[in-house]
């Protein structure tokens, strides 16, 4: 009896551990985790009936308002179509941590150009939920399908909620439209060594987010598409500004073709910006804009490989108020640098002039060769620590089990010598 008394410990510790370390079981599985790229369209969204938003592409709004349906409202309604790499059985909704619930009325009549678009297997959506019983405290929801195999597939890769809280002025963003709209043309970050943005955010505002609009990735498959995005204080020249310090740096992963592309950072306020977008992984980029908006035509500007250019992006930001600015004294302290260094020149003769700027030119070109290479290393030593963690888990769960064998084999061998 000891001998199975012992197994059985030596079991239960196993399992416990890997229960608690392990990736618990969910109501479903989000689009990440599934092996083939969905294809889909969230076409509108309907609080107690009325439309709430509808554009051609409802997720480019939602951004605008961090993905969040704010009531009460008794039913929200998400209308669209969802295609994957199988029959789809029925649709339903995840409302928090509950379980699915599905309806056979949640799927219509679908039109042949959504097959055409989505492919055979591509079905139309009515989902309604019921939302009577929520209320302020934030509940995520997921619209969901249940595929022929038996899998529980998110609908949409947006991370959607639902309160019956108002928004409040700190809250509540404000979309910019830099760009008036887009066009058909695509135009490929993963061309060029640079794609960058300069921006002004107004003043008593703070930045939220900055968007690439619908930025496609050719229907490539979401896995390792991606950017680093950096935002620097504008000096007024791209070099000298791009060479100073990084104010924040954003890492997009895993970008789904056509998704909105957002760019945030840790708290940046008003002022004069660069976004600088590099270290392109898989085809990304964005779709060339109608132009630019008149509240922007003086101060954005667009720059590929460095160089100023025309053929900008579709792109917005999103800002907010700003109740914690900093002071005056505070901003941009290169400016009062620069403007002495400009002064005197200006008061020299003009012979010394020449001479004393290109021997100060070397310096100041050497010194970002010489802290690029050490900016390099760091990221990769940062990547190489997440690879090396991501192991971390598995090894802690073997070890726990052949801890849990050792005790098992001392249990027994104890009662062995017993007898």
């Amino acid at each position: 009896m000891r001998k199975f008394a012992a197994l059985f410990v030596a079991l239960a510790i196993a399992a416990t551990l890997f229960g608690v370390l392990g990736v618990s079981a969910a109501s479903y599985i989000t689009q990440d985790e599934y092996d083939e790229s969905p294809h889909q369209s969230l076409d509108a969204i309907q609080g107690n009936g009325a439309n709430l938003y509808t554009p051609g592409y409802t997720g480019d709004y939602l951004a605008g308002v961090d993905n969040i349906i704010r009531g009460p409202f008794n039913t929200v309604s998400l209308q669209g179509w969802f295609g994957v790499d199988q029959p789809i059985l029925e649709y339903g909704y995840v409302l928090g941590d509950g379980e699915p619930v599905f309806d056979p009325s949640f799927t219509v009549q679908t039109e042949p150009a959504v097959i055409a678009a989505g492919g055979e297997f591509a079905q139309r959506f009515v989902i309604v939920m019921d939302t009577s019983a929520l209320g302020e405290e934030l509940t995520p929801f997921m619209p969901v399908a249940k595929l022929e195999d038996g899998t529980v597939l998110a609908v949409t890769y947006l991370d959607l909620k639902y309160t019956t809280k108002a928004e409040t002025a700190e809250t509540k963003p404000i979309n910019v439209d830099i760009t008036t709209g887009r066009t058909d043309t695509a135009i490929n970050f993963s061309g060029t060594s640079s794609v960058s943005f300069k921006i002004v955010v107004p003043e008593g505002m703070q930045l939220t987010r900055f968007t690439v609009v619908q930025s496609p990735t050719w229907n490539g498959s979401p896995s390792g598409i991606g950017l680093t995005a950096n935002i620097f204080a504008w000096t007024g020249d791209f070099d000298e500004t791009v060479e100073g310090e990084s104010l924040g740096e954003c890492i997009v992963e895993n970008h789904k073709d056509c998704s909105n592309l957002d760019i945030t950072f840790d708290y940046i306020p008003a002022g004069e910006y660069l976004i600088d977008l590099t270290d392109f992984t898989g085809n990304i980029g964005g779709w060339q804009a109608t132009g630019i908006s008149e509240e922007c035509a003086g101060s954005y500007l667009f720059f590929s490989n460095g160089f100023e250019s025309e053929d900008t992006p579709h792109v917005r930001m999103s800002i907010k108020e700003d109740t914690d600015p900093p002071a005056p004294t505070e901003k941009p302290t290169k400016k009062p640098t620069a403007e002495p260094t400009q002064e005197p020149a200006a008061t020299e003769a003009p012979t010394e002039a020449p001479t004393e700027v290109p021997t100060d030119v070397p310096a100041v070109t050497d010194a970002p060769a010489t802290e690029a290479p050490n900016a390099t290393e760091g990221s990769k030593a940062s990547d190489d620590t997440k690879k090396d963690n991501k192991w971390l888990v598995p090894v802690i769960i073997a070890a726990c089990v052949v801890a849990a064998a050792v005790i098992a084999a001392l249990a027994i061998a104890a009662s062995k010598k017993k007898k």
